[in-house]
């Protein structure tokens, strides 16, 4: 590991810079992911993970819906003038986010996440052939 000192760091970052850089690196111990994978998918919770999934994501995705349906023409604006802003060298595009967009936006990432553990951690039911 190089103990080089980025050129890009501000003077309160290169303590803190050395400090990690000090550390040593170490292998996990043998067999620290297959406990925490059966710990995980030993919870036994996910049913009550898919129902608060549900209970974020269906209204967020409803209300998303509605906006699109009832302002899609403002979003095809936008859309063009976030890419041609992206494609110009000045920065001139300007648009409105509703806050409750945002909110169902993060509603629905974050019902994403619980639905993503919800799937990691269900038991696997992969059927083998007894050949």
């Amino acid at each position: 590991m190089s103990r080089v000192t980025p050129p890009d760091l501000e003077p309160g970052e290169r303590r803190t810079h050395e400090l990690l850089a000090s550390v040593p690196p170490g292998a996990l111990p043998l067999g620290f992911r297959d406990t925490v994978m059966r710990r995980v998918a030993g919870a036994g919770r996910t049913t009550w993970e898919w129902i608060i999934a549900a209970a974020l994501a269906l209204p967020s995705l409803a209300f998303l819906a509605h906006q699109l349906s009832t302002h899609g023409d403002e979003f095809g604006t936008v859309l063009n003038n976030v890419i041609a802003t992206a494609a110009a060298e000045n920065a001139d595009a300007f648009f409105f986010i509703d806050g409750a967009t945002v909110f169902a936006l993060a509603l629905v990432g974050t019902a994403s996440l619980i639905a993503a553990h919800a799937a990691i951690a269900a038991p696997s039911r992969r059927m083998t052939s007894g050949r």
